[in-house]
């Protein structure tokens, strides 16, 4: 029995026609196989290093002056959290990353006690990551509708707001002293109705700072902003002027995902009839949901006769 089985294997073989040609068929067959998984693999990997992030630049600085901070070289994380503009009067100083979107929207009420109210819907903002980590593409719309009590009569406003067009440029991250710094150059189009459009191309330029003072807890954010807007009181012969905005929040992070914040925004009339600035302090909650998903409310209070007695507001913040 033990002699059996060597036997039957080589009557088989001989049975087989050129077995010479059959052994040397099944030698190139595996050498074949062998190399074509060699390749596969070798294909696989590089297409995976090219779908790999790349590890550029976060700011315009960085790539002008070449990116050598250790804390820049960290490449972008898709579990790292969305930096939302909304619901700070400055806007966050950071971009949404090459090849990423950001859709903000929210809703605020305002009103001066019973002389005047109003409703801003859906302030949406679509935020896109454009040709390098440090660019940002910005286009958003709005809709008001406003009551106003002159002289015993109520005059009513409704209707689209001038289209916003901008882009953002993340020019430092933050360095010891030196604060995080975005410059957002930017401008209003004449696309909205009669009641609120000034008929003409207004721009502007918003400087947004930031520090983080205890890292993970505590930040700071200013802006200082100078903008062209369409006049309120004469929308009809589409009057407009320029307005100097300045903020100050201060934001604790609660917890992992409750951010709260405080605020004080004061706006500043350079020319037109309005006399006087506008102070407000605000203060709110950011929800994190998700890495890529956020909600907001805020409330806050006229600090000065000329400012609206109160205003608030809810919102979301969702990166694509």
């Amino acid at each position: 029995m033990g002699n059996s089985t060597p036997k039957r294997r080589k009557s088989f073989l001989l049975l087989i026609p050129g077995k010479a040609k059959f052994v040397n068929f099944l030698r190139i067959a595996a050498t074949s196989v062998v190399l074509t998984l060699l390749w596969v693999q070798q294909a696989h990997t590089q297409m995976v290093s090219r779908q790999a992030p790349a590890n550029g630049p976060k700011t315009l600085l960085e790539a002008v002056n070449g990116t050598d901070d250790a804390q820049a070289n960290k490449s972008r994380s898709d579990d790292e959290r969305l930096d939302p503009d909304r619901p700070h009067f400055p806007e966050a100083t950071t971009t949404v990353g090459q090849d990423r979107v950001v859709l903000e929207s929210g809703y605020t009420f305002a009103k001066k006690d019973s002389s005047f109210l109003s409703h801003s819907y859906p302030e949406t903002l679509l935020r896109f990551g454009m040709f390098a980590d440090w660019f940002e593409f910005r286009i958003g719309q709005n809709f008001l509708h406003e009551e106003e009590k002159i002289g015993g009569m109520t005059n009513v406003r409704s209707g689209a707001q001038d289209l916003y067009l901008c882009m953002k440029l993340a020019l430092t991250q933050q360095r010891d002293l030196l604060p995080a710094i975005a410059l957002i150059p930017q401008m209003m189009v004449p696309t909205g109705g009669s009641d609120f459009s000034a008929n003409r191309v207004q721009p502007g330029l918003n400087v947004d700072i930031s520090w983080e003072i205890v890292k993970n807890f505590f930040s700071v954010e200013v802006l200082i902003a100078n903008n062209e807007v369409a006049g309120k009181y004469a929308p009809e012969i589409h009057t407009s002027h320029f307005e100097t905005a300045t903020g100050i929040t201060a934001a604790f992070q609660v917890t992992k995902r409750l951010e709260a914040f405080g605020e004080w925004d004061a706006i500043y009339q350079i020319d037109g009839s309005e006399r006087g600035p506008r102070h407000y302090a605000v203060g709110g909650l950011v929800y994190f949901i998700s890495p890529d998903l956020a909600v907001d409310a805020r409330a806050g209070v006229g600090l000065n006769d000329r400012s609206n007695s109160l205003i608030a507001g809810v919102g979301f913040a969702v990166r694509y």
